[in-house]
């Protein structure tokens, strides 16, 4: 896979995830009753991506998180 490949990739994703965000927005704003079941949609899936970087992290004897700067990160 070459580099504009994973560029590529978190181009669309990031697009997908906005658009994931304005509607769990809109959703909220429209009934406050559903920011509980908004809120549990993200937990899952930050909960399911990071369960990703751990698992590819030991299967490759790579520290995934290690190639981030999050002081960087704003």
């Amino acid at each position: 896979m070459s580099e504009q490949n994973i560029d590529n990739h978190l181009r669309e994703a990031l697009t997908h995830l906005e658009l994931a965000l304005n509607q769990s927005v809109r959703c909220v704003l429209e009934n406050d009753s559903a920011k509980k079941e908004i809120g549990l949609k993200w937990e899952r899936f930050l909960g399911e991506f990071m369960g990703q970087i751990r698992e590819k992290g030991k299967k490759s004897r790579l520290n995934l998180l290690g190639w981030i700067s999050f002081p960087r990160i704003r």
